[in-house]
């Protein structure tokens, strides 16, 4: 019988992957903005950084450098992208959809790479019916899921930054 977990390395980057799962889809399915935005998020951030530099402690599968690890750099730059707009609150009028956007990327990027951590396990697939198959089931859905939601958190975004506006305007007058 084949283990799940080959290491300890294995072991905090399967825990750190299971946290990141969850406290990224609290903060995709919860209302956005306030203080429970913030520190979910903050939780998703600090898991990710846990189970991406864990990664890199894992060679078992491919004996060296691999695919998921190319992925695991991509991620780190999705998570980059999601958090600049934030800590920069720039570009004034577009931050808050550049960071939703990229947030919403870095979740469903590891949505993605666990049915592909899954299916490689899988014997007889090739890495491409791998890919294929992750993606027609995560990432068509996720885009599809993405379309129906974005208009409503855009509103959310711009509803929340209306009372800041007007308290703003209030103290200058």
């Amino acid at each position: 019988m084949h283990s799940i977990v080959y290491s300890s390395w294995g072991l905090v980057h399967l825990l750190a992957a299971l946290a990141s799962l969850a406290l990224g889809t609290a903060v995709l399915v919860r209302p956005k903005s306030g203080r429970l935005h913030k520190r979910l998020g903050y939780g998703y951030i600090g898991a990710v950084v846990v189970m991406l530099v864990t990664c890199f402690g894992i060679y078992r599968q491919f004996h060296g450098f691999g695919i998921f690890h190319v992925a695991a750099v991509l991620s780190a730059l999705t998570l980059g992208a999601g958090m600049v707009p934030v800590l920069r609150r720039k570009p004034a009028r577009s931050w808050q959809q550049l960071h939703a956007g990229f947030m919403y990327l870095s979740v469903l990027e590891l949505y993605v790479a666990l049915v592909a951590e899954v299916l490689v396990r899988v014997p007889g697939l090739s890495f491409w019916e791998v890919a294929a198959m992750s993606t027609a089931t995560v990432a068509l859905p996720g885009a599809a899921w993405l379309v129906r939601v974005w208009p409503r958190w855009q509103g959310r975004a711009v509803l929340a930054a209306v009372p800041q506006a007007l308290a703003t305007q209030g103290r200058k007058g």
